[in-house]
């Protein structure tokens, strides 16, 4: 499935009942009938979707529609090959899926190489026992087409051969300086990028739009973080530090799609993790503005030693069942 997250462009009808979608020289026509948010795809006309379009193409109608659910009937849901433990079958072979549901199958947006679940094996980090960590392969690692700014969003590991200028360049901005606090040399920050990827606990990340780099996301397991003694974080819980590379990508209402897409990922590569943490600076009112348009929301401030935080996070629940991704 995660192989190909392309563009697919969606014409409704009118009333709604008819769809086609298209991609690369290749068009379906869908007939649909609908109760409300709730919609079963009836009539299929056009070829056998390769197996990996079949989920971005059902992706482009949860979003496209506005759906809340999804069932195909059981002619068409053969014909797409659903065999995922995801769907709900029917007594007459209707397959159907709600979008909570739907946005949590991770072999449609991570690598295979992130399928499987480590196991719970105990490790110790200082004082702290913690499951496990995995490792993140050099590879992209989350695919996805966003159809509302008409572009394929991935994220990949960073690396100071690819990056090592741009992340520099980054944390040279005097609105990136003032709070992370690193507007050191190429030398010292190429330094800090390799210790980063080397830390067993530091997941140092790329963002992409069309192949363009966004910016840069560090994720780590909140437990044996420094954050770790100030929250009640779960054996699997993550956070994340953001950082919004290129001011372009700033304004006009991108910030929560590049937040969303770091949320999802990070409840696909876990599904122990139930919540997401931050701990942005207190005095970061740009960043917690735009928490309004989320599902995050800030919980309360505490004292780091080297700064005033604002701790934010998200619950699995909450992110699934409200966000349009």
């Amino acid at each position: 499935m995660f192989e190909s997250n392309p563009r697919i462009n969606l014409t409704a009808s009118t009333g709604g009942d008819q769809v086609q979608l298209e991609t690369g020289g290749q068009t379906w026509q869908l007939s649909l009938s609908d109760k409300g948010r709730h919609w079963t795809v009836t009539g299929w006309e056009g070829s056998v979707p390769e197996p990996s379009l079949v989920y971005p193409m059902l992706d482009r109608l949860f979003c496209g529609l506005e759906l809340d659910s999804l069932a195909l009937t059981v002619g068409i849901a053969e014909l797409c090959s659903l065999c995922h433990p995801a769907w709900q079958v029917e007594e007459d072979g209707t397959h159907r899926i709600d979008r909570p549901t739907f946005y949590q199958i991770r072999e449609a947006w991570l690598t295979p190489a992130l399928w499987p679940v480590m196991p719970e094996v105990p490790e110790q980090t200082g004082e702290v026992v913690h499951p496990r960590r995995p490792t993140l392969p050099d590879t992209i690692l989350y695919r996805r087409y966003h159809p509302g700014l008409d572009r394929v969003l991935e994220l990949r590991p960073a690396t100071v051969e690819e990056d090592g200028e741009r992340f520099h360049r980054w944390q040279n901005l005097p609105r990136v300086a003032r709070f992370w606090e690193y507007p050191f040399s190429r030398e010292r920050l190429d330094a800090m990028l390799d210790e980063r990827r080397a830390a067993a606990n530091s997941f140092p990340l790329i963002l992409e739009a069309d192949g363009d780099p966004v910016g840069y996301f560090e994720t780590y397991f909140v437990t044996e973080d420094r954050l770790g003694p100030y929250c009640s974080a779960g054996p699997f819980d993550q956070g994340v530090h953001v950082l919004i590379g290129e001011d372009r990508y700033c304004g006009d209402g991108q910030t929560p799609v590049w937040l969303n897409t770091i949320s999802h990922y990070l409840f696909l590569t876990d599904p122990r993790t139930t919540t997401l943490y931050g701990e942005p600076d207190a005095g970061n009112k740009a960043m917690l503005r735009q928490l309004q348009h989320l599902t995050w929301s800030k919980c309360y401030e505490f004292d780091f030693p080297h700064k005033r935080a604002a701790l934010v996070a998200t619950e699995r629940d909450a992110f699934f069942r409200e966000t349009r991704l």
